[in-house]
This record gives structure tokens, C-alpha cells and sequence, in this order.
């Protein structure tokens, strides 16, 4: 394990929020616990019935969060050029900041070295733009420092970049894509 995944991991297991490239953008993320999900609102200066995404390795990292059929899970592994966030059905007595006041549970099974890794050693984790709520996501660390001060516990300034771009979200269940 690289020595920035060594360190992110041992923060989240500590119950801390990171901020830290994933496949995607910039993210703030925790272990996802009500604890931890409830910092990681307040300090977004986010609702809670909003919900956040999972982020993990391999499906079966989905296992405690995920309601899906067969061929719902084949989709669910299959690999995008476009990282792609599925919108499938959560699993009952899921905390209530992870999926809010939905019926789903968005997670994405994520292609960045450093979040695989960190995934592959603790589990999923539950992420989200780093940014306050509602205003432009912040790509980078300084900004990040600025922004939220000393309430990230650790901000990871090394990985390799996402794309950038939000990913792509498609409702498992329906096919429908509610963003390109």
C-alpha cells in the first residue's frame, strides 16, 4: 500500500473526513457511519436527506448497502470509459445521512489507484464533492485547506487527477440516466 493510502486509510478508520482525488473530482469523504456522515453534512453545510455516494473497490464491498438482481449486479461490475454512479436499492436500516430520504443508495465502484486501495484495505466509503454545498467543486488541495480549514482532518495532495467531470448517473433498476 502506497504510503498516501496508508495514511488516508488510518484517518478514516480513526472516524476522520479526508479530502482527496478520486476517479472523478475532488472529494471529502468518511467511513460510513452516522457519526462521521453527520460531520461530513455539516461541514458541506449540506441536508442530510440528500444522502452520499459509496464509493468501493468491487461489488462485493456493496454487499451491507445493496438490494439488486443478478443481472443488476453484472451491470454494477461492468467497467465504464466514463466513471458511472448507479442509483440501486439500499438495503433496510442503512444510516439515514448515507442515503437520506431516498429508497436508493448511490455508489459507483471507483478505478483510482488510491481509492481502491483505500477501499481495499477498510471498505466502501461514503464520498461526496469537495465543495460547500450547492457552490463550484473545489479541484484543489490549497483551495481545500482554505475552504474548510482545520475541520478536514487530512487532505491528500499527490494522486493521480480524476477526470474532472461528475460522473455519469444511471438509475440501475430503470436504465434511465438522470446525468451524462
Amino acid at each position: 500500500m502506497a504510503l498516501s493510502s496508508h495514511i488516508l486509510t488510518h484517518v478514516l478508520s480513526q472516524g476522520g473526513i479526508i479530502a482527496h482525488q478520486t476517479d472523478t473530482v475532488f472529494g471529502l469523504a468518511c467511513i460510513p457511519h452516522e457519526t462521521s456522515l453527520q460531520r461530513l453534512a455539516r461541514l458541506k453545510q449540506r441536508d442530510t436527506q440528500r444522502g452520499f455516494i459509496v464509493l468501493a473497490s468491487s461489488c462485493e464491498q456493496l454487499n451491507d448497502y445493496i438490494e439488486c438482481t443478478p443481472d443488476e449486479l453484472r451491470q454494477l461490475k461492468h467497467q465504464h470509459a466514463h466513471p458511472t454512479t448507479y442509483l440501486v436499492n439500499a438495503k433496510p436500516h442503512l444510516p439515514a445521512s448515507l442515503i437520506g430520504q431516498h429508497s436508493k443508495i448511490a455508489v459507483r465502484i471507483t478505478q483510482h489507484p488510491i481509492v481502491s486501495e483505500i477501499c481495499n484495505s477498510i471498505g466502501a466509503i461514503a464520498s461526496t464533492s469537495c465543495n460547500i454545498s450547492q457552490q463550484d467543486i473545489c479541484n484543489d488541495a490549497h483551495v481545500c485547506r482554505t475552504l474548510f480549514g482545520p475541520h478536514i482532518d487530512y487532505i491528500e495532495t499527490v494522486s493521480i487527477s480524476g477526470t474532472g467531470q461528475a460522473s455519469r448517473i444511471i438509475d440501475l433498476s430503470t436504465q434511465k440516466i438522470l446525468r451524462e
